[in-house]
């Protein structure tokens, strides 16, 4: 079975609030959610539990990581997850029990609950989360700008990590900073990018800034 917690565990170091015990979350209550849902908990989800499942700061910022007991299964998806406006929510495939990292797919609150593909891979979908979380007000400091046209701006080059994309939005960290690229939006005023920052500092944050010349609201 493949491992996830390093992984995980890298995207909070880069954050700079390292994981502890004390964000971990114990393998009985997993272990008991699984056998009250009568489901295969991936290895994706179960060991981003075990490293940060009791962890507050990027977990409830805006979406709610579920603790648990709270988790249900519909339609062969595990639900782990609640929309910030209770809309939705956000569930792991439960069809293929040997599956380690299975797709996540988001369902609206409707009835029946409407399921749509969002990202094929649920660790990929977890540190795409935790990033959005930073910028929504995970971090104390953050903000969102108007990227200038023709920026022309190569993130590698200034020492971004590219952690993958979801619904457009292009999503990179470094040591204390997330900067995500949010598509436009399809309204007729919006035409170009948005860019949403995140520092752990006011340091951090005006850094960006000053780098891609944002001026941050």
């Amino acid at each position: 079975m493949a491992s996830f917690k390093n992984y995980y565990r890298t995207v909070f170091d880069t954050f700079g609030y390292p994981l502890t015990e004390r964000t971990a979350m114990s393998s009985e209550v997993l272990d008991a959610a699984q056998e009250r849902l009568a489901v295969q908990i991936p290895a994706a989800l179960r060991d981003y539990y075990l490293v940060a499942g009791r962890e507050r700061r990027f977990n409830m910022s805006c979406e709610r990581l579920l603790p648990p007991p709270d988790w249900e299964v519909n339609k062969h998806r595990l639900i782990f997850m609640e929309e910030n406006q209770s809309v939705g929510w956000w569930g792991v495939s439960t069809r293929n029990p040997n599956s380690d990292d299975p797709p996540v797919s988001f369902g609206m609150n409707d009835e029946p609950i409407a399921w749509h593909p969002e990202q094929r891979k649920c660790s990929v979908f977890l540190a795409l989360m935790l990033h959005h979380q930073a910028v929504s007000d995970g971090f104390r400091f953050c903000g969102r700008a108007q990227v200038p046209d023709k920026l022309g701006y190569l993130c590698r080059e200034h020492g971004w990590t590219f952690y993958g994309e979801m619904r457009g939005t292009r999503t990179y960290s470094r040591p204390n900073q997330v900067l995500c690229f949010e598509p436009p939006a399809n309204l007729p005023s919006a035409e170009n990018w948005s860019a949403l920052v995140g520092g752990k500092t006011k340091r951090d944050l005006q850094a960006i800034t000053a780098e891609l010349g944002l001026t941050v609201r």
